[in-house]
């Protein structure tokens, strides 16, 4: 079985990477995971190219392959890729494409409620149809912090999103992130016009669910 997908994410877990984007066809969401634990199920850098040995970048319409659905407690779109075969590249999308099939969503709250995370528990009170663990939204009034904790600097953002203010939601953009390492410490606004892909992260030591800022996208 195969997907065709926009690439929306190629962000970082457990030193391998979480991927996700929408179908080309109706703009559903499609999360691509593997079938390893020990890395959390998510995609290793050797999973997540083409024949000719590039990585896939973001806006890339591909074709991968993929065993079977497999939704998580917490993630229903997630696709279990076979890696039998390379991911090949269709072409390329603007974010007028993506809109086209995509739009910004608008929902009363971001991932069920106005913190930056979720306990485990609520799941079991939520319907399968109410379930999501991928967003598009279009934020305001944005600002990046830039905080040292543990001798470790750590890059997060806080934005405006349906009437409700979200604090420090943490960035797994390895791109942005690597670009506000070079700052120093502070809160920066970010006055760019830009889309973020939001991500609801697998349970924590804490038996938490953190939502995590996968991409930020200029517009």
């Amino acid at each position: 079985m195969y997907k065709d997908i926009i690439l929306l994410t190629i962000s970082r877990k457990m030193g391998n990477y979480c991927v996700a984007g929408v179908e080309k066809e109706n703009g559903n969401w499609v999360r691509i995971v593997s079938d390893n634990k020990k890395i959390r199920n998510a995609v290793t850098a050797a999973d997540a190219m083409y024949k000719d040995g590039n990585m896939p970048q973001i806006m890339d319409i591909i074709r991968f392959k993929y065993k079977a659905q497999k939704p998580g407690y917490h993630q229903p779109e997630n696709h279990v890729l076979d890696n039998s075969e390379y991911w090949k590249k269709l072409g390329r999308a603007s974010i007028n494409d993506l809109l086209k099939i995509h739009s910004a969503e608008n929902k009363p709250f971001l991932f069920y409620n106005t913190d930056r995370r979720i306990s485990v528990g609520y799941f079991k009170v939520l319907e399968e149809k109410e379930k999501y663990s991928l967003i598009l939204i279009s934020p305001k009034d944005v600002c990046v912090h830039v905080k040292k904790w543990r001798e470790k600097k750590q890059i997060t953002m806080s934005f405006n999103y349906s009437r409700n203010r979200y604090w420090y939601l943490p960035i797994t953009d390895p791109e942005f992130e690597n670009t506000y390492m070079q700052y120093p410490e502070g809160n920066y606004k970010y006055s760019k016009k830009c889309l973020l892909v939001i991500s609801l992260g697998d349970m924590h030591t804490d038996k938490m669910h953190y939502k995590l800022i996968a991409k930020v996208l200029n517009i």
